[in-house]
């Protein structure tokens, strides 16, 4: 019996072989792609002639044994993945559906079925994270006829400008945030640098971030102009240097770990500063963009190990939240009261309580949402715990301990409460 990796090899061999032989039949040519990219292929469309019109479409192949066939279309469940690369690239794609038991294929134009179908019909598309059900025209079969040739000849013709026409908005935006931008020029160089959160569905395709690593420079080189514009700077252009900063995770971008990191360099005989040439870095010639995808980051392993989620996090500290508001509360009572002896009976009947939770909280890494309710949560609960030592240790000065502990338990209440309805 062979796995289900092999038979998944076996039908993918199969789709391709039945793609490129109707593409080359026609005299054009189809160019596979490295595996484990968003794009399997290439179509290069000659003339009748057979000259090349230096036009392509870009390809997606997926072949199946359980294709849904409706009374006009049939039905697919694309990967969303795929979709968050058609929908930043501006060459025209589409995907390639293969019923293997069949021995047919239909394809999608799929720029313009985003624009024209995902966008008014299933407008949350892109907050997917795997799948988006898609539906595939039994019109569209891919077949040796010239219908068929004819309309991706139109599309290599015209796709690149309909492409622009038919998105309502920079689809780009979708897909990022930024979250510091810092001017670093000198009397030689205009630098400018940035970090730039992507969201993680997107960010786990390469061929996606190469799209929108360009668009997002170009955006830098026009913003930095028409600043300079803007503000009536003679002689100003575009920046000599870009460099961006990708995060995937907040927490990341906290601890100064990028995904991603890439070099932009105004002209061609220009020198990169801080990423040169190597095996670990990727150059977009055409752009003058050199990447580098951080692999080795051993700090980030562990925070995505040992980050817990927004409701597992309060899950696990919501008892300690309700100790600490209720020992702040009482004690601050107690402190007000002219014989202080119910306010030292109490820490000295909780103080055990008062250094497990505060230890406790030192071995829970929160998720970013959450981080200022536990530095909150931890200055209230390590206040009150070393508030239990000093007094353990002698301490009876009441206008110390009002100063330095007890002054301070309203104002950790009200931040608390402040930060727990924030997340609610």
């Amino acid at each position: 019996m062979r796995s289900l990796n092999d038979q998944y090899n076996i039908n993918e061999g199969k789709s391709i072989r039945f793609f490129e032989g109707v593409i080359e039949d026609y005299g054009w040519k189809y160019r596979r792609q490295e595996k484990d990219n968003d794009i399997d292929g290439e179509i290069e469309v000659f003339s009748e002639e057979g000259e090349t019109t230096a036009k392509i479409i870009k390809v997606q192949l997926k072949a199946t044994t359980n294709l849904e066939y409706k009374e006009n279309s049939v039905t697919f469940s694309a990967p969303v993945k795929f979709l968050n690369f058609c929908d930043v690239c501006d060459i025209p794609t589409i995907l390639v559906v293969y019923d293997v038991d069949q021995d047919r294929g239909f394809w999608l134009w799929t720029q313009q079925y985003i624009s024209q179908t995902l966008d008014n019909f299933n407008a949350r598309w892109r907050g997917n994270t795997s799948k988006v059900t898609i539906h595939i025209p039994l019109a569209n079969e891919v077949l040796e006829e010239e219908k068929f040739y004819s309309e991706l000849k139109n599309i290599s013709d015209t796709g690149i400008n309909m492409i622009q026409q038919l998105r309502k908005r920079d689809t780009s935006e979708y897909y990022f945030t930024i979250l510091e931008e810092i001017g670093s020029s000198n009397t030689l160089h205009k630098r400018v640098s940035s970090k730039i959160y992507i969201e993680r569905s997107f960010a786990t395709s390469r061929d996606s971030m190469i799209e929108l690593i360009k668009k997002i420079n170009q955006k830098f080189r026009d913003n930095y102009y028409d600043r300079g514009v803007w503000e009536g700077k003679e002689n100003f252009s575009e920046p000599d240097y870009i460099w961006l900063y990708f995060y995937d995770d907040l927490i990341q971008f906290e601890y100064g770990l990028p995904f991603c990191r890439t070099e932009w360099v105004k002209g061609e005989e220009s020198s990169f500063l801080l990423l040169k040439d190597s095996d670990k870095t990727q150059l977009i010639q055409e752009e003058n963009i050199r990447v580098s995808w951080e692999h080795n980051r051993p700090l980030n392993e562990y925070l995505i190990r040992n980050t817990t989620s927004k409701n597992d996090y309060l899950k696990q500290v919501l008892n300690t939240i309700s100790f600490t508001l209720e020992e702040l509360k009482i004690l601050n009572v107690y402190f007000q009261e002219e014989d202080k002896s119910n306010f030292y009976n109490r820490i000295s009947e909780k103080h055990k309580d008062y250094t497990s939770k505060y230890l406790l909280l030192s071995d829970i890494l929160p998720p970013f949402e959450c981080k200022t309710l536990h530095e909150e949560l931890t200055d209230a609960l390590g206040d009150i715990d070393n508030l239990a030592i000093v007094i353990n240790n002698g301490q009876d000065n009441e206008q110390y301990i009002s100063n330095h502990y007890v002054s301070a338990f309203f104002s950790h209440m009200i931040t608390l409460n402040k930060e727990i309805e924030k997340l609610r």
